[in-house]
């Protein structure tokens, strides 16, 4: 009985024990109760507020990026979602940018006024009542051209007589040859003559020597200086060949 006693008392203190130790903040869990959780109410994400960026700050590329992006994306929302509202606000953009368009071309005409020495139609009208005096005065040029060309240079016409193309360039440049009185000497790579320029002469190899690889070929050829430079490959007519002579003789000095 005794050893029953001091079993019980050891059990009894340990239990006391055990309970001097529980946190009294925690609730107290028994075999039949449980804690419920308590419920949490979901936060919901604030939404972000969409901030008007302050285009003052930016430079003329950036706001032109901000701006195009707005377009798009009202572009792409009257599209996705098409409404009368959603078409409105594209519109409005649409206008923004026409606006700004028109704006931007009428300041030409006042840069023009303000700065004369910009206006392109001082050197070359683009309206058509000054054309033909354009053309004239374009001819006489080419005209210089030629006869500067022609007073050191002749020319080479290296072509295949079996090809229509070639034997078509043939003829035009031995038209333009005796109108402009420049000496041509014509080469056949393939020994077939073209009626229009008898005076043919066989390839006896000139055609490797110069490295000419494409045809037709006219060639300019100082027979001085035994140099040689190309005019003109693949078919071409007078008035090109003509315009061509002038950009040689002003070693492609762009026309403006």
């Amino acid at each position: 009985m005794r050893l029953i006693l001091i079993i019980f008392m050891v059990i009894y203190s340990n239990c006391v024990l055990a309970d001097d130790g529980v946190d009294n903040t925690s609730p107290f869990t028994g075999w039949h109760w449980y804690n419920e959780p308590i419920p949490r109410k979901d936060i919901e994400p604030k939404q972000k507020k969409n901030t008007i960026p302050d285009l003052s700050k930016m430079t003329p590329v950036e706001q032109s990026k901000v701006l195009q992006q707005y377009t798009k994306e009202a572009l792409a929302k009257a599209i996705l979602y098409p409404s009368s509202e959603n078409t409105t606000v594209f519109l409005k953009w649409q206008k923004f940018w026409t606006d700004h368009a028109s704006y931007f071309s009428q300041s030409f005409a006042v840069a023009e006024l303000d700065h004369p020495e910009l206006d392109y139609n001082l050197v070359r009208s683009h309206y058509n009542g000054t054309s033909p005096i354009q053309q004239a005065q374009q001819k006489t040029e080419e005209d210089k051209a030629i006869q500067k060309l022609a007073s050191q240079y002749g020319l080479f016409l290296f072509y295949r007589g079996s090809n229509p193309i070639d034997a078509q360039m043939a003829g035009v440049v031995a038209a333009f040859a005796r109108s402009k009185n420049i000496p041509l000497i014509p080469v056949s790579v393939d020994g077939q003559v073209v009626p229009a320029v008898p005076e043919t002469r066989p390839d006896d190899g000139q055609s490797e020597a110069m490295n000419i690889k494409y045809f037709p070929a006219l060639m300019l050829v100082d027979p001085k200086a035994k140099t040689y430079r190309p005019l003109a490959y693949g078919f071409m007519t007078q008035d090109d060949l003509a315009t061509r002579f002038m950009y040689v003789a002003t070693g492609f000095k762009p026309n403006f």
